[in-house]
Formats: structure tokens, sequence, C-alpha cells
């Protein structure tokens, strides 16, 4: 029978693969977006200096901590006591990443992405069903 813990665990993968997705599919956006000269509001972003740390495209940081999560997902899943620290921990990281790039969007480039909405979304989603585990 599934308890509301595992239940919880199961949407907070599922938002995961949800986001790995998006991530994804921005990764690929930043190679196609370097030969065209599209103005969707994805391109955009794509080719804005913030969409960039290092020189290296965030999309690529998203698909590595999404594949971190849901290997460490993964590794736990079989343990009778989940320890959470790295789960949470990175959780509160996403968030605080997700808000700054919302507001990015929003407020600096005034555009709207769908594919880093879907990032956005699936963080919040990962965050309420991680919360929730820790509450039932």
């Amino acid at each position: 029978m599934l308890n509301s813990a595992t239940v919880s665990l199961i949407a907070f993968g599922g938002a995961a693969i949800f986001g790995l997705q998006g991530a994804l599919s921005l990764a690929v956006q930043h190679h196609i977006v370097q030969g065209h000269h599209k103005q969707s509001a994805c391109n955009k972003v794509a080719r804005s200096k913030e969409a960039y740390l290092a020189n290296i495209p965030v999309a690529y940081g998203a698909v590595i901590f999404y594949g971190l999560v849901l290997f460490e997902l993964l590794l736990r899943i079989f343990d009778d006591e989940i320890q959470l620290f790295w789960l949470n921990s990175g959780m509160i990281l996403a968030i605080l990443v997700t808000c700054y790039y919302a507001f990015v969007m929003f407020f600096k480039l005034r555009i709207i992405c769908m594919g880093c909405l879907r990032i956005y979304l699936a963080n919040l989603l990962m965050a309420a069903s991680l919360l929730s585990y820790h509450l039932y």
C-alpha cells in the first residue's frame, strides 16, 4: 500500500523527469539558435548573456541537476530510511535559481519563454512534493 510519503517521492521523481525533458529541450535550443536568427522568445533567451554562466549555457547545468536528482532518488528508493540532505539542499538552490531567472525573464528581458516556464514549474512541483514528504 502506498503511503503519502511514497506518493510524494513518486511525484518528486515525475516532476524531475518533466524538468529533465524541458532542460534537454533548452540545451538543444542553445545549439540550434547559434546558426539561426529566428526571433522567438526561446531564441531571445538563449542568446541573452544571462543564459550563460562562465560561457556555459545554464540549461546544461539544469540537465546535470535533474540527472543528479534522479540518480540520488534512485539510489535512495531502496533504503529503509531516505536521507534527503542532498535533495533538500539541491531544491533550495533550484528554487533560488528559479526565482532569479524568472525575474530576469519577466522583468529584464520582458519575454515569456515556454521552455523556461516548464523548468520553473518542474522546480516548483519538486519543491512542493518534497515539502509534502516532510510534512506527512
